[in-house]
């Protein structure tokens, strides 16, 4: 994820809007013009150098078995048999429950679940296709999201996967023969790029599947379905690209697939290797990580009936290259002759484009390992020119270098009328009139904006690009999609293209992180998603997203008061931000601390949690790495930076931790000040007193949990802080544990979601658990699962029932996390793949009354007098703009220290002892004025230095 930090040249004026957004914020009557501030962003690329490692770090450790350090081979095939048994299980068990009169709480009704978008925003998609019957019928899929079709031209979609089909989607090809035209096939797994699992473990696919109703219902081809989950032993795990035969008799396929080119002469009952390395044959005890095999593949068929094929140099054994290696062309789809071979360097994915006009001409463009090669091949004289000096490379100041990002987003495609109007795809699209014979007609046409510095998206467009299709009836208009979802352009020949979302309801974005307002006032919630930053998705007025900040989304907060929101980014950024009463931002501040993961052996996670204290929402817990660092005042950060901050930051040492990473923490609620860490090498805590210099840390880790497991969520019961269940999301160990007794002891509870006693197989990676006490006297436990949502009203230690909330709407796609308000029991829960479902929960206890008094009142401040940092304790009646200023002795105006929100309750404002410069004042006796309302409240300090 490389990104170009943005100029802060502008502070002063940040600063100014901040403060004219509080207006707005307190005034909603105004009709005055709303402030609107430029986004904080950073570039979402899967594989830019700075961030790979980390993230593949990052998704390896959340869900590799501790003690083999591997996730499982073939764990989503596994996982779907898993949820499939234990449906049948809960079926038959809620037989015997009414059977046996077993009353409502042990048999409880599922909530309804609706979803809530963004309906105009997309996830990543690798696969589409227009329906040559009807070019208003389209068919796309995202690679977690499942396949969607249009029937008016992309202004709305229906999804036609079954919610407990794999939804891992990453081709699609329509039989296009008369009356044939109903069929159709999509390939799944996603063998580079897939986040939900890392790059030496990545999402596995079930296959091909076959749709003979024009995509309206799907059906696996018996033949690539996985026989041993428990090995890789199919290469039908990974279809890079499928192609038919039209001019065949029969129904023939040609599929590339890992190691190879298939190929089946009847319709995928049967089929033999015509290209590459024979793995389809080797058999099913065979595990395919101990084959040395070619990695990338990719088959096409031009319009003159010639099969072209690739196979890389690059294998899945390092420095292991294939002399296979090159790109092969075919009459008939069964006998190849290699034309071009790949030597010297190692070779990844080639992707290859020719025009309807003129399908003699194709073009191959390669990732080389070592940069780019762009090849153009005429297939009737045998002639091949080498155009890669023409592709963009940085030397023209206006076009960026082209960047594939190691073989993830690649293409080349054609204009269909023309065969010099080619078209290349990277994080950007670039456009060449000739073919790429010359740089000078070389034009940047999406991805990111060449107009804007930093990291904008081209208007209307997103960057990471998969694929290109042309609208038959006028191959000017061109349907793009990326990372961002589908884009269309009426003229892909304009200088600017200008591109329409098509994100109308396909709803396929990839959410890490949920968190639903916890201000009554707020009817949203908002996340971190993949690639799309964070959204903002309002509740039942058109489910549509609004983007607070862009790059890889992560953790965000909310106060119960609303007025400052939280979003963060990639490695650990953390933004506060205001909005306007349309969701636009008002003004934001960097906020997270300077001196956070200063030790690279425990590094700020790449999705990094942080929380805001229950009960003060200007006070903030952030995981650091190796310390957990407290912030008292938020509000005393100034707006308008995009760097790390030292002000109110505290490293709390006695949370230090001798290696990984913290990687989960919460606050208590009703019962206040106590915190619950833990960490990716297996270790909770708890921390007691934790608003004061005074707390003190208990590790509580038990001897029941897997030593070296990721701790991925602690919940903490809102009305018992002593009820806590503490979530590891690694694969095949133990994932839920409860105490009722401050972590004193703990119990697992994992119960139905564990295949086995010993937690082998094929169970679920738990990722998230939410308590929800009930008005009843009831509790109600919710668990986030890479196969759905799950509930139980009855915990029961290793005998606790857990039943699937949304089967047929949320399904089995992984879900990451889930958030739900004490105010009025809306529960949200965001998947990776379909985006957010909401609900609501019935009889939810509420919060407790703040108790504030009637007016401002401050407290002695302290210590007093003091050397470094003092702190004035203060309270109030309702949510306000507070103002704190020092004064000299005098009567002079040291420094004013606070100009921001109080909220209700009680808060607390710092000053260090500088002045307006952050130079240290001289010693002596200082008046602190607090004001309010119009209340004012003086506190008489004294600075000394030691």
């Amino acid at each position: 994820m490389k990104f170009n930090q943005k100029s802060t040249l502008f502070l002063s004026l940040f600063m100014l809007w901040s403060f004219v957004a509080l207006v707005f914020v307190f005034n909603p009557k105004s009709k005055d013009k709303e402030t609107v501030v430029e986004a904080p962003t950073a570039r979402a690329e899967f594989f830019s150098r700075e961030n790979v490692q980390q993230r593949s770090e990052y998704i390896h450790q959340m869900l590799a078995n501790p003690s083999t350090d591997e996730i499982p081979v073939n764990i989503r095939e596994m996982e779907s048999e898993f949820i499939q048994e234990l449906k049948l299980n809960a079926n038959l068990n809620r037989l015997k429950m009414s059977a046996a009169g077993v009353n409502a709480q042990n048999n409880p009704s599922l909530l309804t679940w609706n979803s809530l978008g963004p309906n105009n925003v997309g996830g990543r998609t690798r696969a589409v296709a227009i329906d040559v019957t009807n070019e208003n019928i389209i068919l796309a899929a995202g690679v977690s999201g499942g396949v969607w079709r249009s029937t008016n031209g992309g202004q709305s979609w229906t999804k036609t996967t079954d919610p407990e089909e794999l939804h891992s989607v990453t081709c699609i090809v329509q039989d296009t023969r008369p009356g044939k035209e109903n069929v159709w096939y999509y390939g799944t797994g996603e063998l580079v790029g897939n986040s939900t699992r890392s790059p030496g473990a990545p999402f596995r696919g079930d296959g091909i599947y076959k749709s003979t109703d024009g995509g309206l219902t799907w059906e696996p081809l018996a033949s690539t379905q996985v026989n041993n989950p428990e090995k890789f032993n199919s290469p039908f795990m990974y279809v890079w690209d499928i192609t038919l035969n039209p001019n065949s008799a029969n129904d023939e396929i040609i599929a590339a697939i890992y190691g190879g080119v298939v190929r089946s002469a009847d319709g995928g009952q049967t089929w033999g290797t015509v290209l590459g390395n024979s793995l389809y044959e080797v058999g099913n005890n065979v595990d395919l990580n101990n084959v040395p095999a070619i990695f990338y593949t990719e088959v096409y068929r031009a319009n003159n009936g010639v099969f072209y094929a690739t196979l890389s140099r690059s294998t899945n054994t390092a420095n292991a290259f294939s002399q296979l290696a090159g790109i092969y062309k075919s009459d008939d789809g069964v006998n190849w002759t290699r034309f071009i071979a790949h030597t010297g360097l190692p070779y990844r994915r080639t992707e290859i484009g020719a025009s309807l006009s003129n399908p003699n001409i194709v073009y191959f463009l390669s990732d080389t390992g070592q940069g780019h090669k762009l090849i153009k091949y005429n297939n009737v004289t045998g002639a091949k020119e080498d155009r890669s000096g023409n592709l963009p490379d940085g030397t023209d100041e206006e076009i960026e270098s082209f960047d594939s990002q190691s073989s993830y987003d690649l293409f080349v495609r054609v204009h269909p009328a023309d065969e010099n109007t080619v078209f290349v795809g990277g994080t950007n699209i670039y456009r060449s009139t000739d073919g790429f014979a010359t740089k000078g007609n070389v034009k940047w046409i999406g991805g990111y904006n060449p107009d804007v510095e930093g990291n904008s998206s081209y208007p209307n467009h997103h960057p990471d690009q998969h694929d290109l299709v042309f609208l038959p009836s006028n191959p000017n208009v061109m349907i793009s999609v990326n990372d961002g979802g589908i884009f269309r352009t009426s003229n892909n020949l304009a200088s600017p293209v200008v591109y329409e979302s098509l994100n109308n309801g396909y709803i396929t974005t990839q959410y890490y992180t949920i968190n639903m307002s916890q201000s009554p006032a707020d009817n949203f919630a908002f996340g971190g998603l993949q690639d799309n930053g964070s959204i903002l998705s309002t509740i039942g007025t058109g489910n549509n997203g609004v983007s607070l900040i862009g790059g890889d989304g992560g953790f965000t907060a909310s106060t119960r008061f609303g007025i400052n929101y939280y979003t963060s980014f990639q490695n650990g950024q953390v933004y506060r931000l205001t909005l306007n009463r349309n969701f636009t931002l008002s003004s934001f501040a960097r906020v997270d601390p300077s001196g956070a993961g200063a030790d690279p052996s425990q590094p700020i996670l790449f999705i990094n949690p942080y929380v805001l204290d229950h009960n003060n929402g200007n006070r903030m817990f952030y995981a650091g790495g190796d310390f957990l660092w407290r912030n008292r005042n938020l509000s005393q950060i100034p707006s308008g930076l995009q760097t790390k901050t030292d002000v109110n930051w505290e490293k709390l040492e006695k949370t230090e931790i001798t290696s990984g990473s913290i990687s989960a923490l919460e606050t208590s609620s009703d019962q206040e000040n106590i915190l619950y860490y833990g960490t990716s090498e297996g270790q909770v805590f708890r921390m007691d007193f934790a608003h004061s210099d005074g707390y003190t840390v208990t590790e509580i880790t038990s001897d029941i949990f897997t030593p070296g497991g990721y701790v991925n969520s602690i919940a903490v019961n809102p009305t018992n802080a002593n009820e806590i269940m503490v979530v590891f999301s690694n694969y095949q160990i133990k994932s839920v544990f409860r105490s009722t007794d401050g972590g004193t002891t703990f119990e697992g509870i994992s119960g139905n979601l564990e295949e086995s006693p010993g937690a082998m197989g094929g169970g679920p990676s738990v990722r998230w658990a939410e308590i929800v006490p009930k008005a009843d006297g009831f509790t109600e436990y919710y668990l986030a699962t890479s196969v759905g949502l799950f509930r139980s009203t009855v915990i029961n230690e290793e005998n606790t029932i857990w039943i699937q909330e949304g089967a047929q709407s949320i399904g089995s796609v992984p879900v990451n996390m889930l958030d739900y308000r004490r105010s009025d029991g809306k529960i949200v829960v965001a998947t990776h793949g379909n985006g957010l479902y909401q609900s609501q929960i019935s009889g939810v206890v509420p919060e407790p009354v703040i108790q504030s008094g009637s007016g401002l009142v401050v407290e002695n401040a302290f210590p007093n007098p003091f050397t470094n940092n003092i702190a004035i304790n203060y309270t109030l009646p309702e949510t306000d703009v507070v103002r704190a200023r020092v004064y000299n002795s005098d009567g002079k105006l040291v420094k004013t220290i606070a100009l921001g929100l109080g909220f209700q309750g009680e808060n607390e404002i710092f000053w260090n002892g500088t002045d307006v410069k952050n130079s240290p004042v001289p010693p002596g006796v200082y008046i602190i004025r607090v004001e309010y309302r119009g209340e004012i409240k003086v506190q008489k300090v004294i600075y000394t230095r030691e």
